[in-house]
């Protein structure tokens, strides 16, 4: 029996559940040992487990359902909204997770022709092209390849300093002031060679997306593949009806 005797009760209570969830690779909607159970084994009160139970499920980490059990609660997904536009970082932090932006490389490529139809340029054009990802409290959720045009000035960009916000970035590039994004989205297979970045077993569902960012002058300046892990991400879009 594991007796707890020192310190605040409650907070080593939830500590070891959240410990007993990781050790035991629980995932959303496994069921917990009883509350019986796990206070014996801890040698705390019923009270003093279900006041650590009350603090797990108001910060959404389990769920109690009254005759049935105690189960691991879904995470809050991340939700993009397709109406308006908001850097990753924000529509992260606003579900309240913590992003944390990885830059994987940045290199001068010659581009697949998908890129260079998409920026209208010949097969043989250079593009700076940056690999990163975005992941939300160490789970990573977003994958990112972006080409960059070349009537971009990229090499004036300070890449080293890159914190994932594109738009902004190129806004101060460009010339040109930014006018639209456009976007195709469909669903996927991860490919192999973004299934170990993601942290996902090969053939998992994602959400894919391929975006195009235009000068007001409607030449594109930037084309980026972007994958988003649907396990805890979703897109929405509000659309009206118009009337007759």
């Amino acid at each position: 029996m594991m007796a707890i005797n020192t310190g605040s009760r409650i907070q080593q209570v939830k500590a070891y559940l959240l410990h007993y969830i990781e050790r035991n690779h629980l995932s959303r909607n496994d069921q917990l040992p009883s509350e019986a159970s796990i206070a014996k084994d801890l040698g705390v009160s019923r009270n003093t487990l279900r006041e650590a139970y009350v603090s797990l499920e108001n910060e959404g980490v389990i769920v109690r359902r009254h005759g049935i059990g105690t189960f691991v609660a879904q995470a809050p997904y991340i939700s993009d909204s397709l109406n308006d536009f908001l850097p990753f970082a924000q529509i992260i932090k606003n579900v309240g997770y913590t992003p944390v932006f990885k830059t994987l490389s940045i290199a001068q490529v010659n581009a697949p022709a998908d890129v260079c139809d998409a920026l209208d340029v010949p097969a043989s054009t250079t593009f700076y092209y940056i690999k990163r990802i975005v992941l939300a409290d160490q789970q990573p959720a977003i994958y990112v390849d972006d080409y960059v045009s070349p009537i971009v000035e990229a090499n004036t960009i300070d890449w080293e300093k890159f914190e994932g916000n594109m738009v902004e970035v190129l806004s101060q590039a460009s010339a040109t002031p930014l006018h639209q994004i456009q976007s195709n989205i469909r669903a996927a297979a991860i490919a192999p060679e973004i299934s170990e970045c993601m942290q996902l077993p090969e053939g998992t569902p994602v959400l894919s997306i391929r975006s195009t960012i235009f000068a007001e002058d409607n030449k594109p300046v930037a084309y980026s593949k972007i994958c988003f892990n649907s396990s805890i991400m979703e897109l929405n879009i509000v659309r009206m009806i118009r009337k007759n």
